[in-house]
């Protein structure tokens, strides 16, 4: 068991970020500890895409804003930063030109496991966007096949609801008519 001596904070991950052994490295701040990001796997990619992709050509027909990949950093209010697998930020949120990073929460956002995660890092990425404004996570498990989506209950805590391989995600309020079959996520 590793003990932390201090939570770390915004200036001292950029410090780590700037050693030059780190130039290549990608990093995340989650309450208060340190994460080094492994770069995807093939297979992790793919499923990111098969979300990404549909979720991006929806939000282009219809002119709603940006949907974006791992590739896009979040300084959230609370102090936390990371890069979710994949967000969408709408136009009334945000408008053209885009910052370097994003120092709001996404609208929604989606995260798939890889076997460096542990399961608590990501349900505490959820809470961390839900309480900076995300309006729903998706924590995708392609071991099981399995999605949580994410939501703020009114009274601060998590609540998971799991939507299984036969059954269908939907982007609620935030992508009125989006839906996704979980199946699909898996398609490969």
């Amino acid at each position: 068991m590793a003990i932390q001596e201090r939570l770390y904070t915004a200036a001292d991950l950029r410090a780590i970020e700037a050693l030059s052994e780190n130039q290549d490295k990608r990093f995340e701040l989650i309450k208060g500890v340190i994460y080094e990001v492994p770069y995807p796997t093939p297979m992790h990619n793919l499923f990111v895409g098969n979300i990404h992709s549909p979720i991006r050509e929806f939000v282009r027909a219809r002119k709603l804003g940006y949907a974006f990949t791992d590739t896009v950093k979040y300084s959230l209010p609370n102090g936390d930063e990371f890069a979710p697998d994949v967000s969408f930020v709408s136009k009334e949120r945000q408008t053209l030109p885009l910052p370097k990073e994003f120092a709001i929460a996404p609208d929604m956002a989606v995260e798939v496991a890889s076997p460096s995660n542990r399961e608590r890092e990501l349900l505490d990425k959820a809470q961390s966007m839900l309480e900076c404004g995300t309006h729903f996570v998706w924590v995708v498990y392609p071991a099981s096949k399995v999605v949580d989506v994410c939501h703020l209950a009114p009274d601060g805590t998590l609540n998971t609801r799991s939507v299984g391989i036969d059954e269908t995600l939907d982007g609620e309020d935030i992508l009125p008519g989006f839906t996704l079959s979980v199946r699909d996520i898996f398609d490969i």
